[in-house]
């Protein structure tokens, strides 16, 4: 059948209006990816552990925690964390109040991932487990650390559990490092 002078055959007309569609339709996915972000990091966080954030926390820190945590977490997966570069990193760095608060936090993760063997000190996924307010109004994060095994003979991930604590300070978030 030969298609008429000024009209496209039918398939290739539903081809060129898939394809001119395509880009709309994914940067719909991508906003949608980038809305569940915060949903997904904060999956696991019980209805209590919600309600305990917003009676402890001012609105302005609330609403800066969970975006903002989720960015430092994404930040240090996928990364060589035995590596000067990475240590270099301002992206990173600027979560802490001190380079030398920077560099116990550093030194303390390099170690703790070293331990769970985690291979070449790279996560490869932090997943926030919990989140529980102290006494002294700082918060502690429950993580869950996964990254390839460095073992011999070890096919399956390593993990590494570990609990981080963040700070409201000077308007700000800040990370408070562990003891070395």
């Amino acid at each position: 059948m030969k298609p008429r002078a000024g009209r496209l055959p039918i398939p290739v007309a539903a081809l060129v209006i898939v394809f001119l569609s395509l880009p709309a339709s994914c940067a719909m996915d991508q906003g949608h990816r980038e809305n569940l972000g915060v949903a997904q990091w904060a999956r696991d966080l019980s209805s209590n552990e919600r309600a305990e954030l917003e009676i402890a926390l001012p609105a302005e820190a609330l609403r800066e925690f969970l975006p903002l945590s989720e960015i430092f977490y994404a930040r240090i997966t996928s990364r060589r964390f035995n590596s000067r570069a990475t240590f270099e990193d301002p992206s990173v760095r600027q979560f802490f109040p001190t380079v030398a608060a920077y560099s116990d936090y550093y030194a303390a993760l390099v170690d703790a991932l070293d331990r769970a063997h985690i291979r070449f000190n790279r996560p490869s996924r932090v997943d926030l487990l919990g989140i529980a307010v102290s006494e002294s109004g700082t918060l502690l994060l429950a993580l869950r650390i996964t990254g390839r095994n460095d073992l011999p003979l070890r096919f399956w991930n390593a993990t590494l559990l570990r609990t981080d604590e963040w700070v409201w300070r000077e308007d700000r978030w800040f990370i408070v490092p562990g003891k070395v």
